[in-house]
């Protein structure tokens, strides 16, 4: 919910500025296709929490879809700033332990307020421009069995880059299709026990192809 504010904070800043500045505003929404990997660790600690027992190590990656919104504000014919955000949550497949067992336990994570402030930079090769920005991200951990007792949650950013390209239509509308990448910092979470179990989600990289609808004014 915080990114949430700052992103309708700097989205309202950005179209502010570009009006009272005689920038160029524009606005856009998007369809998002993903794909997301890392390596997950699991450490399952002794009774008295002082070392690890066991540890498990998996690589997983999944596929999203999902919508977002922008806002631009244009500086010159080159160089624009802008605030894309993510307003739905996407969510990991579920990593099955002890199946079938009693003690059957499962874990997923949930993505939310995905967000990204980046700067986009027109190059003279038509209407293709590169794409420079900071991502972050809510993550929420889901656990269903076991040992009943709830994970805490934490929060991941990285640098992402990508390349796209801008169609101009008619009237200030432009189509356009792009490609980008992020690489997202390690995620920490435990049960908050003694003989916690910690699960660390590292080497989180993700790929998104995009393709919007833009309204310049």
């Amino acid at each position: 919910m915080k990114k949430l504010i700052i992103a309708i904070s700097s989205a309202m800043l950005l179209a502010t500025s570009a009006f009272s500045m005689d920038l160029r505003p524009s606005v856009g929404i998007s369809g998002n296709m993903a794909v997301y990997a890392a390596t997950g660790t699991e450490e399952n600690f002794n009774e008295a929490g002082s070392a690890v027992d066991t540890t498990t190590d998996e690589h997983g990656a999944f596929v999203a879809e999902f919508g977002s919104i922008f806002v631009e504000a244009a500086l010159n014919d080159v160089v624009s700033f802008g605030v894309d955000y993510v307003p739905m949550d996407f969510e990991t497949p579920e990593n099955i332990s002890n199946e079938d067992n009693p003690n059957q336990r499962s874990v997923s994570a949930r993505f939310d307020d995905l967000t990204t402030v980046y700067a986009k930079l027109n190059v003279p090769l038509g209407g293709t421009y590169l794409k420079v920005g900071y991502s972050t991200a809510d993550v929420t951990s889901n656990e269903n069995g076991g040992s009943g007792n709830s994970y805490g949650n934490d929060q991941t950013d990285g640098l992402t880059v990508g390349l796209g390209y801008n169609h101009e239509v008619a009237g200030g509308l432009s189509v356009r299709l792009e490609v980008t990448g992020t690489d997202f910092s390690d995620v920490t979470v435990d049960n908050g026990q003694t003989n916690k179990t910690k699960i660390t989600v590292k080497e989180m990289i993700g790929a998104r192809g995009t393709l919007s609808i833009v309204k310049s004014f």
